[in-house]
């Protein structure tokens, strides 16, 4: 199972659309980032980052200001078949929180917020420290 079990597809914006469409979009499937795409290509992403950075800070109108002016481009992507350690090295060296993922064709089928990821790493530590426990709490013969 690759990273595609932790993320999904996101809502993805034409480059032309507003800041302020994009922003009702990301409210409406309530989440914080956008893939800015020309038809299948990937251009870009637009995150609640960018908003606070791009736009709010500049003094930009989120009412006529286009998402494609104000995202983040160009962006690190990465396949399905990259580990969650590989994937979360990426987003901490880089300071981002959301990865797109995708096809051979670099074709968006995805993305991955770094929350999940970090989920993922403690579902497996518990995991590993349940094991140890079991182990270590297990008589034998002898003990």
């Amino acid at each position: 199972m690759g990273l595609l079990r932790l993320g999904q597809m996101p809502p993805t914006v034409s480059p032309q659309t507003t800041v302020l469409d994009a922003v009702h979009a990301m409210m409406r499937e309530k989440v914080g980032a956008l893939a800015i795409t020309d038809g299948p290509k990937l251009l870009g992403v637009f995150t609640e980052r960018d908003l606070m950075a791009r736009v709010v800070a500049r003094g930009l109108d989120p009412a006529i200001t286009p998402v494609g002016d104000v995202m983040t481009a160009p962006i690190r992507t990465v396949r399905d078949n990259t580990s969650v350690a590989q994937a979360a090295a990426l987003m901490r060296a880089n300071h981002f929180r959301h990865l797109p993922i995708v096809d051979e064709d670099r074709v968006l089928i995805g993305m991955v917020a770094l929350r999940f990821l970090l989920w993922d790493v403690m579902d497996d530590l518990a995991a590993k420290v349940d094991d140890l426990e079991g182990y270590l709490m297990e008589d034998s013969r002898g003990g």
